[in-house]
């Protein structure tokens, strides 16, 4: 009887080092995953494709010099495509939203009207903020 506690902290140190071990491999190993988004923005994106291509193509800091202003147009054509996808996405949804709209009852009609202006709202939104990025 006496040894019981014994055995409890036992069992409670064990499990309290299989949560901290399982954390810590969890952790290190969704870190590996989960890097931040190099398109973030133009700087890091740009930044990310010349450094991938400096360590790939072994250049020179005259070679990297040389093809930044190149690698930085392809970013901004990426970006303004990135932009017109957007906008072709919404378009689509949109139309979806007027045939879906047809069936509903005006109360319905109502809501769906008021999702479709959030959406818009958003869209809207997340392209300005591309376009900063710019």
């Amino acid at each position: 009887m006496g040894s019981s506690w014994k055995l409890v902290l036992v069992f409670a140190v064990l499990f309290l080092m299989g949560g901290i071990t399982g954390s810590v491999i969890t952790y290190a190993f969704l870190w590996k995953r989960m890097r931040p988004n190099p398109t973030r923005n133009f700087h890091a994106w740009s930044e990310n494709l010349i450094q991938r291509l400096e360590r790939t193509g072994k250049l020179t800091p005259e070679q990297s010099a040389r093809i930044r202003p190149r690698v930085e147009a392809a970013v901004r054509q990426m970006q303004a495509i990135q932009i017109q996808a957007m906008l072709q996405g919404s378009d689509a949804f949109d139309a979806a939203l007027a045939e879906i709209e047809t069936g509903l009852n005006p109360d319905q009609q109502k809501r769906l009207e008021r999702f479709r202006e959030r959406r818009r709202t958003a869209i809207q939104e997340a392209i300005s903020r591309k376009q900063e990025q710019r």
